[in-house]
């Protein structure tokens, strides 16, 4: 295996804290997808990619408008 586990047994959701195995891909508690264990014991929270990109989006909308009312 290459994976780096740290030493781990067992890994922590970030957002709800329970207890799951290495191997888990998302929390059964709370749904919430998860990534490998960090050193620190807790899971790594994936990307939210989307969160980003309507982001981008909203501030490239907010400058069309303000360059179109404005100037």
């Amino acid at each position: 295996m290459g994976e780096d586990n740290h030493g781990f047994t067992t890994k922590k959701c970030p957002e709800c804290l329970t207890n799951l195995p290495l191997n888990a891909e998302k929390c059964t508690a709370c749904g919430k997808k998860i990534g490998e264990v960090e050193k620190t014991g807790f899971a790594k929270k994936p990307i939210n990619w989307l969160s980003y990109i309507v982001s981008v989006l909203a501030w490239v909308a907010l400058c069309l408008y303000i360059w179109w009312a404005f100037l």
